[in-house]
Protein backbone atom coordinates (compact mmCIF):
# COMPACT_ATOMS: atom_id res chain seq x y z
CA UNK A 1 0.00 0.00 0.00
CA UNK A 2 2.95 2.77 1.23
CA UNK A 3 4.81 1.42 -2.18
CA UNK A 4 1.79 2.45 -4.48
CA UNK A 5 1.00 5.82 -3.13
CA UNK A 6 4.88 6.50 -2.86
CA UNK A 7 4.59 5.82 -6.95
CA UNK A 8 1.40 7.44 -7.36
CA UNK A 9 2.47 11.04 -5.69
CA UNK A 10 5.23 12.52 -7.72
CA UNK A 11 2.66 11.87 -10.96
CA UNK A 12 -0.07 14.05 -8.70
CA UNK A 13 2.51 16.48 -7.96
CA UNK A 14 3.34 16.77 -11.71
CA UNK A 15 -0.46 16.99 -12.72
CA UNK A 16 -0.95 19.91 -9.89
CA UNK A 17 2.11 21.67 -11.56
CA UNK A 18 0.83 21.57 -15.01
CA UNK A 19 -2.75 22.62 -14.05
CA UNK A 20 -0.84 25.67 -12.57
CA UNK A 21 0.93 26.38 -15.94
CA UNK A 22 -1.88 26.12 -17.82
CA UNK A 23 -3.67 28.08 -16.21
CA UNK A 24 -1.35 30.97 -15.61
CA UNK A 25 -0.88 31.08 -19.82
CA UNK A 26 -4.22 31.05 -19.80
CA UNK A 27 -3.88 34.23 -17.74
CA UNK A 28 -1.25 35.50 -19.65
CA UNK A 29 -2.30 35.57 -23.03
CA UNK A 30 -5.99 37.41 -22.25
CA UNK A 31 -5.33 39.56 -19.11
CA UNK A 32 -3.29 43.08 -18.44
CA UNK A 33 -0.02 42.94 -16.68
CA UNK A 34 -1.75 44.80 -13.52
CA UNK A 35 -4.46 41.63 -13.57
CA UNK A 36 -1.62 38.86 -13.46
CA UNK A 37 0.29 40.51 -10.92
CA UNK A 38 -2.85 40.58 -8.56
CA UNK A 39 -3.51 36.88 -9.72
CA UNK A 40 -0.12 35.97 -8.60
CA UNK A 41 -0.01 38.05 -5.31
CA UNK A 42 -3.23 36.17 -4.25
CA UNK A 43 -1.66 33.05 -5.07
CA UNK A 44 1.68 33.28 -4.01
CA UNK A 45 2.40 36.07 -1.82
CA UNK A 46 -0.41 36.81 0.19
CA UNK A 47 -1.37 33.14 0.18
CA UNK A 48 -3.90 30.60 -0.76
CA UNK A 49 -6.42 33.63 -1.37
CA UNK A 50 -6.79 33.05 -4.95
CA UNK A 51 -9.93 33.34 -6.44
CA UNK A 52 -9.93 30.05 -7.99
CA UNK A 53 -10.42 27.20 -5.94
CA UNK A 54 -9.25 24.29 -8.15
CA UNK A 55 -5.76 26.18 -8.72
CA UNK A 56 -6.18 27.01 -5.05
CA UNK A 57 -6.20 23.06 -4.31
CA UNK A 58 -3.92 22.40 -6.46
CA UNK A 59 -1.26 24.69 -5.01
CA UNK A 60 -2.38 23.00 -1.52
CA UNK A 61 -1.42 19.77 -2.63
CA UNK A 62 1.96 20.45 -4.00
CA UNK A 63 2.95 22.66 -0.67
CA UNK A 64 1.67 19.52 1.11
CA UNK A 65 3.63 16.68 -0.76
CA UNK A 66 6.53 15.18 0.39
CA UNK A 67 8.69 16.00 -2.18
CA UNK A 68 7.80 20.36 -1.90
CA UNK A 69 11.42 21.11 -1.17
CA UNK A 70 13.03 19.76 -3.83
CA UNK A 71 10.54 20.43 -6.35
CA UNK A 72 9.25 24.08 -5.06
CA UNK A 73 11.98 26.50 -6.59
CA UNK A 74 12.00 24.65 -10.32
CA UNK A 75 8.18 24.77 -9.89
CA UNK A 76 7.68 28.22 -8.66
CA UNK A 77 10.85 29.67 -11.52
CA UNK A 78 8.58 28.18 -14.06
CA UNK A 79 5.66 29.79 -12.88
CA UNK A 80 7.86 33.09 -12.93
CA UNK A 81 8.97 32.79 -16.64
CA UNK A 82 5.53 31.93 -17.97
CA UNK A 83 5.07 35.41 -17.64
CA UNK A 84 7.78 36.43 -17.88
CA UNK A 85 8.53 35.33 -21.54
CA UNK A 86 5.49 36.81 -22.90
CA UNK A 87 5.94 40.63 -21.34
CA UNK A 88 9.65 40.42 -22.26
CA UNK A 89 8.59 40.08 -26.25
CA UNK A 90 6.48 43.44 -25.73
CA UNK A 91 8.50 46.61 -24.42
CA UNK A 92 5.36 48.33 -23.25
CA UNK A 93 5.36 45.31 -20.45
CA UNK A 94 8.65 45.01 -19.72
CA UNK A 95 8.25 47.22 -16.27
CA UNK A 96 5.88 44.66 -14.84
CA UNK A 97 8.64 42.23 -14.90
CA UNK A 98 10.46 44.58 -12.41
CA UNK A 99 7.29 44.60 -10.54
CA UNK A 100 7.58 40.78 -10.78
CA UNK A 101 10.53 40.14 -9.09
CA UNK A 102 10.22 43.10 -6.96
CA UNK A 103 6.66 41.36 -5.34
CA UNK A 104 8.48 37.66 -4.53
CA UNK A 105 11.54 40.01 -2.69
CA UNK A 106 9.21 41.46 -0.36
CA UNK A 107 7.60 38.30 1.19
CA UNK A 108 10.18 37.89 3.89
CA UNK A 109 10.70 34.45 6.40
CA UNK A 110 10.13 35.93 9.58
CA UNK A 111 6.41 37.22 8.63
CA UNK A 112 5.74 33.36 8.25
CA UNK A 113 5.12 32.93 11.39
CA UNK A 114 2.25 35.79 12.10
CA UNK A 115 0.31 33.68 9.66
CA UNK A 116 -2.61 31.25 11.00
CA UNK A 117 -2.67 28.31 8.89
CA UNK A 118 -0.09 25.54 8.52
CA UNK A 119 -0.18 25.97 4.48
CA UNK A 120 0.27 29.51 4.20
CA UNK A 121 3.05 29.75 6.48
CA UNK A 122 4.93 27.24 4.63
CA UNK A 123 4.45 29.02 1.34
CA UNK A 124 5.96 32.21 2.59
CA UNK A 125 9.11 29.71 3.57
CA UNK A 126 9.14 28.41 0.38
CA UNK A 127 8.99 31.64 -1.49
CA UNK A 128 11.58 33.33 0.69
CA UNK A 129 13.75 29.93 -0.07
CA UNK A 130 13.52 30.99 -3.67
CA UNK A 131 14.45 34.45 -3.05
CA UNK A 132 17.40 33.18 -2.09
CA UNK A 133 18.34 30.68 -5.04
CA UNK A 134 20.50 31.14 -8.16
CA UNK A 135 17.24 30.74 -9.99
CA UNK A 136 15.48 34.29 -8.44
CA UNK A 137 19.49 35.69 -9.08
CA UNK A 138 19.37 35.25 -12.49
CA UNK A 139 15.59 36.48 -12.82
CA UNK A 140 16.73 39.86 -11.12
CA UNK A 141 19.39 40.20 -13.68
CA UNK A 142 17.08 39.94 -16.45
CA UNK A 143 14.61 42.54 -14.88
CA UNK A 144 17.82 44.38 -14.14
CA UNK A 145 18.92 44.12 -18.11
CA UNK A 146 15.36 45.03 -19.44
CA UNK A 147 14.35 48.04 -17.20
CA UNK A 148 17.98 49.88 -16.62
CA UNK A 149 18.35 51.93 -13.63
CA UNK A 150 17.97 55.54 -13.67
CA UNK A 151 20.39 55.52 -10.35
CA UNK A 152 23.66 57.47 -11.14
CA UNK A 153 26.54 55.48 -12.52
CA UNK A 154 29.07 55.46 -9.76
CA UNK A 155 26.34 54.71 -7.44
CA UNK A 156 25.02 51.20 -9.37
CA UNK A 157 25.53 48.22 -8.24
CA UNK A 158 27.88 46.12 -10.42
CA UNK A 159 25.18 43.39 -10.90
CA UNK A 160 22.43 46.55 -12.73
CA UNK A 161 26.10 46.59 -15.44
CA UNK A 162 25.21 43.46 -16.82
CA UNK A 163 23.68 44.75 -20.23
CA UNK A 164 27.03 46.13 -20.87
CA UNK A 165 28.60 42.60 -21.37
CA UNK A 166 26.63 40.54 -23.50
CA UNK A 167 29.06 37.65 -23.33
CA UNK A 168 28.35 37.21 -19.77
CA UNK A 169 24.29 37.05 -20.96
CA UNK A 170 24.24 32.70 -21.16
CA UNK A 171 26.19 32.50 -17.99
CA UNK A 172 24.49 34.91 -16.13
CA UNK A 173 20.77 34.38 -17.24
CA UNK A 174 20.36 30.85 -18.43
CA UNK A 175 20.47 27.86 -16.62
CA UNK A 176 21.15 24.61 -18.89
CA UNK A 177 17.25 23.82 -17.01
CA UNK A 178 16.03 26.62 -18.83
CA UNK A 179 13.41 26.22 -21.17
CA UNK A 180 14.34 26.31 -25.34
CA UNK A 181 12.35 29.47 -25.63
CA UNK A 182 14.29 31.19 -22.72
CA UNK A 183 17.70 30.46 -23.88
CA UNK A 184 17.00 31.66 -27.38
CA UNK A 185 15.28 34.67 -25.87
CA UNK A 186 18.77 35.41 -24.19
CA UNK A 187 20.80 34.40 -27.33
CA UNK A 188 19.07 36.91 -29.28
CA UNK A 189 19.67 39.68 -26.92
CA UNK A 190 23.18 38.91 -26.72
CA UNK A 191 23.47 39.05 -30.67
CA UNK A 192 21.68 42.32 -30.14
CA UNK A 193 23.63 43.98 -27.60
CA UNK A 194 27.03 42.53 -29.28
CA UNK A 195 25.56 44.03 -32.78
CA UNK A 196 24.84 47.20 -31.26
CA UNK A 197 28.55 47.83 -29.29
CA UNK A 198 30.46 46.82 -32.37
CA UNK A 199 28.95 48.76 -34.67
CA UNK A 200 29.01 51.88 -32.14
CA UNK A 201 32.83 51.16 -31.33
CA UNK A 202 33.60 51.10 -34.92
CA UNK A 203 31.83 54.02 -35.98
CA UNK A 204 33.33 56.16 -32.91
CA UNK A 205 36.94 55.02 -33.49
CA UNK A 206 36.39 55.29 -37.15
CA UNK A 207 35.14 58.76 -36.92
CA UNK A 208 38.42 59.92 -34.43
CA UNK A 209 40.60 58.31 -37.13
CA UNK A 210 38.84 60.34 -40.20
CA UNK A 211 38.90 63.48 -38.09
CA UNK A 212 42.43 63.29 -37.15
CA UNK A 213 43.59 62.07 -40.46
CA UNK A 214 42.18 65.22 -42.56
CA UNK A 215 45.17 67.22 -40.98
CA UNK A 216 47.37 64.25 -41.32
CA UNK A 217 47.64 62.91 -44.86
CA UNK A 218 44.37 60.91 -44.50
CA UNK A 219 43.86 57.14 -43.83
CA UNK A 220 41.85 54.73 -45.37
CA UNK A 221 39.23 52.91 -43.73
CA UNK A 222 38.40 49.21 -44.89
CA UNK A 223 34.84 48.90 -45.86
CA UNK A 224 33.79 52.13 -45.12
CA UNK A 225 33.45 55.96 -46.24
CA UNK A 226 32.59 59.15 -44.81
CA UNK A 227 28.81 58.69 -45.67
CA UNK A 228 28.36 55.23 -43.87
CA UNK A 229 30.05 56.55 -40.66
CA UNK A 230 27.47 57.72 -37.94
CA UNK A 231 28.51 59.87 -35.74
CA UNK A 232 28.30 58.45 -31.81
CA UNK A 233 29.21 58.62 -28.61
CA UNK A 234 32.51 56.30 -27.16
CA UNK A 235 30.52 53.47 -26.38
CA UNK A 236 32.76 52.31 -23.69
CA UNK A 237 33.53 53.55 -19.90
CA UNK A 238 36.57 54.10 -20.64
CA UNK A 239 38.42 57.78 -21.28
CA UNK A 240 39.18 58.49 -24.92
CA UNK A 241 43.00 58.10 -23.89
CA UNK A 242 42.65 54.75 -22.63
CA UNK A 243 40.52 53.50 -25.07
CA UNK A 244 42.83 54.98 -28.06
CA UNK A 245 45.89 52.72 -26.31
CA UNK A 246 43.90 49.43 -25.65
CA UNK A 247 42.69 49.09 -29.13
CA UNK A 248 45.98 50.08 -30.56
CA UNK A 249 47.28 48.02 -27.93
CA UNK A 250 45.01 44.84 -29.34
CA UNK A 251 45.45 45.17 -33.08
CA UNK A 252 48.50 46.98 -33.49
CA UNK A 253 52.57 45.40 -32.51
CA UNK A 254 52.92 44.28 -29.03
CA UNK A 255 56.61 43.70 -29.57
CA UNK A 256 58.93 43.08 -31.78
CA UNK A 257 57.24 39.91 -32.30
CA UNK A 258 54.08 41.92 -33.60
CA UNK A 259 50.69 42.22 -33.01
CA UNK A 260 48.49 39.33 -30.76
CA UNK A 261 46.81 37.45 -34.07
CA UNK A 262 50.57 37.59 -35.57
CA UNK A 263 52.07 35.74 -31.87
CA UNK A 264 49.28 33.20 -32.05
CA UNK A 265 49.86 32.53 -35.62
CA UNK A 266 53.91 32.01 -35.13
CA UNK A 267 52.72 29.74 -31.84
CA UNK A 268 50.31 27.27 -33.68
CA UNK A 269 52.97 27.34 -36.80
CA UNK A 270 55.57 26.02 -34.49
CA UNK A 271 53.81 23.98 -32.51
CA UNK A 272 51.56 22.27 -35.68
CA UNK A 273 54.17 19.47 -36.05
CA UNK A 274 53.67 16.16 -33.58
CA UNK A 275 55.13 17.14 -30.21
CA UNK A 276 54.99 15.73 -26.77
CA UNK A 277 52.30 17.29 -24.51
CA UNK A 278 55.31 18.16 -22.20
CA UNK A 279 57.25 20.16 -24.60
CA UNK A 280 53.95 21.87 -25.87
CA UNK A 281 53.72 23.16 -22.26
CA UNK A 282 57.53 24.38 -22.00
CA UNK A 283 56.27 26.09 -25.63
CA UNK A 284 53.02 27.72 -24.03
CA UNK A 285 55.08 28.86 -21.20
CA UNK A 286 57.37 30.83 -23.48
CA UNK A 287 54.96 32.21 -25.74
CA UNK A 288 52.55 33.49 -22.64
CA UNK A 289 55.71 34.85 -20.48
CA UNK A 290 57.04 36.84 -23.97
CA UNK A 291 54.85 39.86 -23.16
CA UNK A 292 55.03 39.64 -19.63
CA UNK A 293 56.90 43.17 -18.34
CA UNK A 294 60.02 40.79 -17.32
CA UNK A 295 60.25 43.03 -13.73
CA UNK A 296 56.90 41.44 -12.68
CA UNK A 297 57.81 38.13 -14.41
CA UNK A 298 61.26 37.77 -12.87
CA UNK A 299 59.88 38.56 -9.88
CA UNK A 300 57.33 35.61 -9.42
CA UNK A 301 54.74 35.13 -12.30
CA UNK A 302 57.16 33.71 -14.26
CA UNK A 303 57.75 30.87 -11.77
CA UNK A 304 53.98 30.30 -10.53
CA UNK A 305 53.05 29.62 -14.05
CA UNK A 306 55.80 26.79 -14.78
CA UNK A 307 55.03 25.39 -11.54
CA UNK A 308 51.35 25.25 -12.85
CA UNK A 309 51.85 23.84 -16.08
CA UNK A 310 55.12 21.54 -15.08
CA UNK A 311 52.21 19.93 -12.63
CA UNK A 312 49.11 20.21 -15.56
CA UNK A 313 48.29 16.31 -16.09
CA UNK A 314 52.24 14.96 -15.90
CA UNK A 315 50.46 11.63 -16.53
CA UNK A 316 50.14 12.68 -20.58
CA UNK A 317 53.61 14.31 -20.61
CA UNK A 318 54.86 11.34 -23.17
CA UNK A 319 51.54 12.06 -25.09
CA UNK A 320 51.21 13.58 -28.53
CA UNK A 321 49.12 16.78 -27.64
CA UNK A 322 45.38 16.09 -29.11
CA UNK A 323 42.52 18.60 -29.45
CA UNK A 324 40.99 17.30 -26.45
CA UNK A 325 44.25 17.69 -23.80
CA UNK A 326 44.70 21.59 -25.96
CA UNK A 327 40.85 22.47 -24.74
CA UNK A 328 41.76 21.30 -21.19
CA UNK A 329 45.17 23.14 -21.00
CA UNK A 330 43.52 26.22 -21.71
CA UNK A 331 40.68 25.72 -19.12
CA UNK A 332 42.45 24.97 -16.44
CA UNK A 333 45.21 27.98 -17.45
CA UNK A 334 41.93 29.85 -17.65
CA UNK A 335 41.18 28.58 -13.72
CA UNK A 336 44.84 29.79 -12.94
CA UNK A 337 44.84 33.20 -14.24
CA UNK A 338 41.24 34.36 -13.75
CA UNK A 339 39.24 32.33 -11.37
CA UNK A 340 38.87 28.94 -10.14
CA UNK A 341 35.52 28.13 -9.21
CA UNK A 342 32.31 29.77 -7.42
CA UNK A 343 32.96 27.20 -4.85
CA UNK A 344 36.67 28.37 -4.64
CA UNK A 345 36.89 32.04 -5.85
CA UNK A 346 40.54 32.46 -5.56
CA UNK A 347 41.81 35.24 -7.69
CA UNK A 348 45.05 36.04 -6.61
CA UNK A 349 47.04 36.01 -9.36
CA UNK A 350 44.48 37.72 -11.37
CA UNK A 351 44.74 40.84 -8.92
CA UNK A 352 48.55 40.21 -9.09
CA UNK A 353 48.62 40.23 -12.65
CA UNK A 354 46.40 43.81 -12.75
CA UNK A 355 48.41 44.83 -9.84
CA UNK A 356 51.69 45.12 -12.28
CA UNK A 357 50.97 44.72 -15.74
CA UNK A 358 47.96 46.86 -15.73
CA UNK A 359 44.50 45.77 -17.25
CA UNK A 360 45.66 45.98 -20.85
CA UNK A 361 48.18 43.59 -20.98
CA UNK A 362 46.12 41.25 -18.50
CA UNK A 363 43.62 40.68 -20.87
CA UNK A 364 46.05 40.72 -23.36
CA UNK A 365 47.28 37.67 -21.90
CA UNK A 366 43.71 35.91 -21.94
CA UNK A 367 43.63 36.58 -25.47
CA UNK A 368 46.64 35.12 -26.75
CA UNK A 369 45.34 31.63 -25.35
CA UNK A 370 42.40 32.14 -26.68
CA UNK A 371 43.93 32.97 -29.81
CA UNK A 372 45.71 29.38 -29.51
CA UNK A 373 42.74 28.09 -28.71
CA UNK A 374 39.08 29.76 -29.86
CA UNK A 375 37.21 26.79 -27.95
CA UNK A 376 38.54 28.14 -24.79
CA UNK A 377 36.40 31.11 -25.11
CA UNK A 378 33.40 30.13 -23.63
CA UNK A 379 35.41 28.98 -20.43
CA UNK A 380 36.97 32.10 -20.02
CA UNK A 381 33.67 34.24 -20.14
CA UNK A 382 32.25 31.82 -17.82
CA UNK A 383 35.29 32.67 -15.54
CA UNK A 384 34.44 36.15 -15.56
CA UNK A 385 30.89 35.59 -14.92
CA UNK A 386 32.14 34.40 -11.52
CA UNK A 387 33.48 37.34 -10.93
CA UNK A 388 30.97 39.79 -11.81
CA UNK A 389 28.70 37.28 -9.53
CA UNK A 390 31.66 37.36 -6.54
CA UNK A 391 31.54 41.14 -7.09
CA UNK A 392 27.93 41.91 -8.14
CA UNK A 393 26.46 43.82 -4.83
CA UNK A 394 29.28 46.54 -5.03
CA UNK A 395 29.12 49.65 -6.15
CA UNK A 396 30.90 50.32 -9.62
CA UNK A 397 32.90 53.24 -7.88
CA UNK A 398 34.19 50.19 -5.43
CA UNK A 399 35.26 47.72 -8.23
CA UNK A 400 36.87 49.83 -11.18
CA UNK A 401 39.34 47.46 -11.58
CA UNK A 402 36.85 44.83 -12.50
CA UNK A 403 34.36 46.92 -14.97
CA UNK A 404 37.72 48.29 -16.91
CA UNK A 405 38.85 44.61 -17.19
CA UNK A 406 35.03 43.92 -18.62
CA UNK A 407 34.96 47.10 -20.36
CA UNK A 408 38.67 45.53 -22.07
CA UNK A 409 37.15 41.83 -22.77
CA UNK A 410 34.41 43.80 -24.70
CA UNK A 411 37.48 45.81 -26.93
CA UNK A 412 39.36 42.53 -27.29
CA UNK A 413 36.33 40.31 -28.43
CA UNK A 414 35.17 42.97 -30.64
CA UNK A 415 38.74 43.61 -32.82
CA UNK A 416 39.27 39.68 -33.19
CA UNK A 417 35.74 37.88 -33.35
CA UNK A 418 33.51 40.41 -35.00
CA UNK A 419 32.57 41.48 -38.38
CA UNK A 420 34.52 44.70 -38.35
CA UNK A 421 38.16 44.99 -39.71
CA UNK A 422 39.72 47.67 -37.05
CA UNK A 423 43.46 47.03 -38.10
CA UNK A 424 43.54 50.60 -39.53
CA UNK A 425 43.83 51.42 -35.66
CA UNK A 426 47.00 49.96 -35.37
CA UNK A 427 49.06 53.21 -37.39
CA UNK A 428 47.96 55.24 -34.94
Amino acid sequence: MYSRSHRHRPQTAASDQQQIYDHLLDCVRSQSPEQILKRFHDLFVSGLCYPDPEIRAALNRILTSASVKDTFDPFLNRCCYILVNTWQTQPLHRNAITQLVDQLGQVSATTASLNRTQATTRLRFLVHQFTQSPSYQKLRRLSDLLNPSAESAANQPLGQMLGRYHYLYQHCLTTQQDSQEHQQTIRKYQTQAKQKFETNLYNYTAQAVLQSSRTAGGIILPHSSDSTIQVVRNPTLLNERELKSTMKQFVGKVDSQGSYRDMAQNFAAHSSSPHSYQKFKYKLFEYLISSVDPKFGQCRFNEQLRIFLENLYPESNNRQLNDFLLVRTCNQLMNFLVIDSRQRPNHRVFMDLLNNVGSTATIGLMLKVVLVCKKTKPYLEKRFSILFDHYESHRRSAVQWLVRCLEKVNLAWSTHFSKFDFSFLAVL
